[in-house]
């Protein structure tokens, strides 16, 4: 387990390498996980500890709920003077995230279906 953390720390540390170096506005931790994406596809498959570690954090996924649900709770004001705006980003937001999903599903799907066919 321990391999598999500090390879999540290894590549969330080169996304804030990448961050830092190219001056982007992306969060090192997208930008690692990312990475941390490309080298799976590479490397096609996991490893064990990487995947416990993973099932480790994903147990205390909620937990990291509770900081928004207090900006939420102290920003009700704002949020409220705004509220059209907030909502109109977040279902436009939604339905692009949600066609992105659905495309690249769609594309995984046909290039499964054509590496089965040969």
């Amino acid at each position: 387990m321990l391999k598999g953390i500090i390879t999540l720390l290894v590549f969330q540390f080169l996304g804030e390498c990448f961050v830092k170096l190219f001056g982007l506005i992306v969060p090192g931790p997208v930008i690692g996980m990312l990475l941390l994406l490309l080298f799976l596809m590479i490397k096609k498959s996991s490893f064990e500890s990487l995947d416990n570690a993973v099932f480790l954090h994903l147990r205390y996924l909620p937990l990291l709920f509770i900081p928004a649900a207090m900006g939420i709770i102290t920003q009700a004001d704002i949020i409220s003077k705004e509220f059209w705006a907030i909502t109109i980003s977040l279902l436009v937001g939604t339905v692009i995230a949600l066609a992105f999903s659905a495309k690249f599903i769609d594309i995984l799907t046909i290039r499964k279906i054509k590496k089965n066919e040969k």
